[in-house]
């Protein structure tokens, strides 16, 4: 895996994000509370998110990576295969699908804003569930941590039990000790050692096989579950854990995950090199891996000098490596859940925050509006509704990546309809039973409680033949300049100046480059600076931009 401000996956990998407990009327505070009826003898619900995650996985047709956990959880689930993320950077794009409403309402691009001081007091995800009678808990990565977030001073409207994201800060005195929650910090020598290179297994980052195999969120999320379920209450349950998958600074796994891929069966991508009719304001020029000590040793010229083929293979042995690690962990999880007896009354959902490039168009991390950046994975097991357990056989498993013969399992229910992030509000929402928000109102900054996501269980049960071509998913990304800068990847918001809002239908993707004005948060439409459009079914990498009548690529050759 890949490690998050200095710690790694062993720490973070299904951290839990929000236990949501549904409790009496009178547990829930008297007056006001939801009644009994309408928060009890729901199912369980499982909410997996992914940091950094393309659809490199078995399920989604790919050959190359091991993922039998994850595949198996696909073959009982609707899993999508056009879902996309409203913007390909953590926190505008959790703030977005965490409150239903894009990032054009939540005026979050960058790092450094507050989306309740730019844009709203909006209701979030698991503040709905505890303002609906249930007690919910977070552990690890929700939103985005930061100034983007507030932490601090938001928590407490969202959460009954809050435990930070950061292992650092967590000191014994302030753990919730009745749930037995333990999370490990490591020592400053290792995380300094692990800061210093771009793919690292545990071994080479002096990283114990015990740390690695044995301190994972996962047991906390598991702790945390058998604390809820035990405490003298009959109660339906909420509980959601945030995985740092493949994070862009050091991928950590056990260095025996790197022989599922020995260096030799790895490829480049299909298209290695930046596309001719690529305008400059749609090219992400990766400077954050430029950082790493050992990219820096490449000398590699900015802003389009090429990372070498040896390490571009390298880089991406590493990503496969730690997506195997991690449906490692994502199984034991599962297993732990059939184990307790509650797969079958649990709604268990798996999505990534956004996608991730690996050398296609020559760019590398996210930061773009490309399909590899925007495409996630977007799973829903339903009891009953996406798999009927007919047998006494384990709904969930554990599997060995390391066995031979493993075979890819087919989706339960496949849709290829687009689908957005922004809906995930509004479907958690109806798939527990909960009242589902009011479409929001244009503008609906006032409006604390509404959703610009409607809810995708209508496609459950959609008919495969359905034409779908008139349905769209939208994406958008800032840049400061037409041409690349060292801020282009991830401008602050006062450096804006051009917005690329992107359409994805099932026949094609166009993107619009417009001016932005980071004062106001208007897009001025008739200040077009570059457009893209690409036909799927010829051109499925995007390689050939049909509108080219804007600066590109060629131009510097």
């Amino acid at each position: 895996m890949w490690y998050l401000n200095g710690f790694s996956l062993g720490e973070w990998t299904l951290c839990l994000l929000a236990c949501c407990v549904p409790v009496t009327g009178s547990s829930a505070g008297g007056k006001g509370s939801v009644q009994e009826d309408t928060v009890s003898g729901g199912m369980n619900v499982l909410l997996l998110i992914v940091d950094d995650l393309r659809t490199s996985l078995g399920c989604y047709g790919d050959s190359v990576v091991k993922s039998p956990n994850i595949d198996q959880l696909a073959s009982r689930s609707v899993i999508f295969t056009n879902a996309y993320a409203q913007q390909a950077v953590c926190a505008p794009s959790r703030v977005s699908f965490l409150t239903g409403r894009r990032p054009q309402t939540t005026r979050l691009f960058d790092f450094k804003s507050y989306w309740r001081t730019h844009a709203g007091n909006f209701s979030t995800l698991p503040q709905y569930f505890k303002e609906h009678g249930y007690e919910t808990m977070s552990v690890g990565k929700v939103f985005h941590p930061g100034s983007s977030d507030s932490q601090r001073g938001a928590y407490p409207m969202r959460f009954s039990c809050f435990l930070r994201a950061q292992p650092a800060i967590i000191k014994p005195e302030n753990q919730q000790g009745f749930l037995g929650i333990f999370l490990y910090h490591k020592p400053k020598e290792e995380k300094s050692a692990r800061k210093t290179r771009q793919q690292c297994p545990s071994e080479s980052c002096v990283l114990s096989g015990k740390l690695v195999q044995s301190i994972h969120p996962k047991e906390h999320s598991i702790r945390l579950h058998n604390g809820i379920l035990y405490q003298g209450r009959e109660l339906s349950s909420w509980l959601s854990g945030g995985v740092c998958a493949s994070h862009l600074t050091v991928p950590q796994f056990g260095k025996e995950f790197l022989n599922l891929y020995p260096i030799e069966n790895v490829t480049l991508a299909p298209d290695p090199y930046i596309p001719k009719k690529l305008p400059l304001v749609a090219y992400n020029p990766w400077t954050d891996i430029r950082k790493r000590e050992d990219v820096q040793a490449l000398n590699i010229s900015f802003p389009f000098g090429p990372i070498p083929k040896h390490f571009q293979l390298l880089i991406r042995q590493s990503y496969y490596a730690s997506v195997s690690y991690l449906d490692t962990q994502i199984g034991k999880l599962l297993s732990t859940l059939n184990n307790l007896e509650l797969s079958n009354n649990t709604i268990v959902v798996f999505i990534s925050d956004h996608g991730w490039s690996l050398g296609e168009h020559g760019e590398w991390a996210k930061y773009s509006n490309f399909d590899v950046t925007t495409r996630v994975p977007l799973m829903f097991y339903v009891p009953g509704v996406t798999s009927i357990q007919q047998s006494k056989e384990p709904t969930f498993e554990y599997i060995d990546p390391f066995k031979h013969g493993l075979s890819n399992k087919l989706p339960g229910i496949s849709r290829d309809v687009p689908v957005e992030l922004v809906s995930l509000f509004s479907t958690i929402v109806e798939l527990a039973k909960l009242p589902v928000p009011p479409d929001c109102p244009t503008p609906s900054f006032h409006v604390e409680l509404c959703t610009e996501g409607q809810s995708i269980v209508q496609y459950f049960d959609m008919p495969k033949e359905e034409n779908n071509s008139d349905v769209a998913a939208f994406s958008s990304y800032p840049r400061p300049s037409d041409t690349p800068q060292w801020n282009s990847d991830l401008p602050d918001l006062k450096d804006i100046r051009v917005m690329g809002y992107s359409k994805r239908t099932v026949d094609y993707r166009y993107t619009v480059w417009v001016g932005y004005n980071p004062v106001t948060f208007e897009a001025n439409f008739t200040d077009i600076h570059a457009q893209e459009l690409y036909l799927v079914k010829s051109d499925p990498n995007q390689d050939d931009n049909l509108l080219n009548n804007s600066l590109r690529y060629e131009s510097y050759l």
